[in-house]
């Protein structure tokens, strides 16, 4: 059994790892300031006892007094905190900046002085506008990027971790440390107020609210299931693939047009698809992605799996969750 530490452990991701670890037998505390996590997060994996076994500690990634000690009570970590959502990035970026580059920074700096293994998130972001159908991790990076455009710093963040975390691995050969780039990791417990797709799609159908569609439509993206991108990388830290990068993601890919027109269909909504200009929603800071696939050739070469639940399944599973929760008395849809 292992004492591991997550920052972050109250979001998307980091409320799964959590549960999973913590049900494999490993003591788990969780480092969240609650800005994006919620505790409610961990109900759809743990029970109520569960959950209490579990320390978690409200503080910043910032204040490093205290990450720091947390760090060194503990055997490993995995970084996940961050400010993400294409609100928050547009309207705090400075603020995104810090938590992103200089958290990482912190966090990086104290496990390899402590000898701690480190997991750390990037970001399918850092590749940009690369046009290949597939993008895998050794392709350039930033194609297209702007420094001027608001949502490129956001990439930059991640890019600045990256060789950040790259740099120590090559001052210190014993240095334990994993980057992941994550694609779009979905699960029913994220909001829609910092602009993921899924939550504000399902809860404007849900809501008989009008589906607002980013430019015409016809962006295509591919989705993770949250369970399917923690399975492959709990595989990887088992099989110790340190000192790599590794994309993690599901590679079936669907237009955000047709994302939402799927979603009014299962929903049995009412709801109309409306398109919108986000460059008047996001102060002109706005960059659209045509395309974003990730090549999972290395991830299945090293591990032997890939995540594989169908679009059509997490769609399916989003909807249950939504549609139990919307009769539930008390329950606030503004949550999600």
């Amino acid at each position: 059994m292992l004492k591991i530490l997550i920052t972050g452990g109250l979001g998307t991701i980091g409320s799964c790892l959590v549960s999973k670890l913590f049900l494999s037998g490993n003591e788990v505390v969780i480092y969240d300031n609650m800005e994006i996590g919620n505790l409610n997060n961990l109900q759809i994996y743990l029970n109520e006892e569960q959950i209490k076994k579990i320390k978690i500690i409200r503080k910043d990634i910032l204040d490093k007094e205290y990450i720091a000690i947390a760090i060194s009570d503990c055997d490993m970590v995995y970084h996940l905190a961050a400010t993400l959502g294409t609100l928050n990035v547009v309207s705090q970026p400075s603020r995104m900046l810090n938590v992103n580059s200089l958290g990482t920074h912190i966090v990086a700096d104290l496990c390899n002085s402590a000898g701690k293994p480190l997991v750390t998130m990037s970001s399918s972001m850092v590749y940009g506008k690369n046009i290949k159908k597939t993008v895998a991790e050794t392709d350039d990076i930033f194609v297209g990027g702007n420094v001027n455009a608001g949502l490129w710093w956001y990439a930059i963040s991640k890019i600045a971790d990256e060789a950040y975390v790259n740099s120590l691995m090559l001052e210190n050969p014993e240095a334990k440390i994993m980057i992941v780039r994550p694609f779009n990791v979905i699960a029913p417990v994220q909001s829609h107020i910092v602009g993921f797709v899924f939550p504000r799609f399902f809860r404007a159908a849900y809501l008989g609210e009008p589906l607002k569609v980013y430019g015409d439509g016809t962006q295509r993206r591919t989705f993770t299931w949250a369970p399917d991108f923690v399975d492959c990388l709990l595989l990887l830290v088992k099989k110790q693939f340190w000192r790599n990068t590794f994309n993690i993601g599901g590679t079936e890919e669907i237009s955000i047009l047709d994302l939402a027109k799927k979603i009014i269909k299962i929903s049995d909504s009412k709801s109309a698809v409306t398109f919108t200009d986000p460059q008047d929603l996001f102060k002109g800071q706005f960059v659209e992605i045509p395309q974003r696939v990730p090549n999972v050739d290395f991830l299945e070469k090293s591990i032997g799996m890939v995540p594989k639940t169908p679009l059509n399944s997490m769609i399916d599973n989003f909807d249950k969750f939504y549609k139990t929760k919307i009769y539930e008395k008390d329950f606030d849809l503004s949550r999600f």
